[in-house]
């Protein structure tokens, strides 16, 4: 009979509204930690996701410098790098300046002066703001 007793004890301590309302709160609080930690990793993964795209294209323009680095690695790739940025040539060589055909109605008047001439000496100074 004692054993009866005791065990409506237990039972009585473990359905009570206190020891309901702690579990309840303990399943709350583990409940919010667990959200938590599933937002850090949803924004850990989309952050990771960026981070990949930005090593792919990275590793792209790695590949693409490699390429440039061995193509000026040769003596003709140094040279065409040079004459296509700055417009140099070597010695002995000569510039072939190509000029379109004169159209009608163009005004060259100003190129067929030469300057140092005493027509241009003699054009007031404000001209000079003509081509402007």
């Amino acid at each position: 009979m004692f054993d009866f007793h005791e065990k409506r004890k237990i039972r009585n301590i473990v359905y009570s509204k206190f020891t309901i309302g702690v579990l309840l709160l303990l399943i709350g609080l583990m409940g919010m930690s667990v959200f938590e930690r599933f937002v850090a990793l949803r924004t850990i993964s989309e952050k990771r996701e960026i981070k990949e795209e930005e090593v792919m294209l990275l590793n792209e323009r790695a590949a693409a410098l490699e390429s440039d680095v061995e193509y000026l690695k040769k003596g003709r790739g140094v040279e065409e790098e040079l004459r296509n940025r700055f417009d140099v040539a070597r010695e002995g060589e000569k510039v072939v300046v190509i000029v379109g055909e004169e159209e009608e109605g163009e005004n060259i008047d100003a190129l067929a002066i030469p300057p140092g001439t005493e027509e241009n000496s003699r054009a007031p100074w404000w001209q000079f703001f003509k081509f402007w």
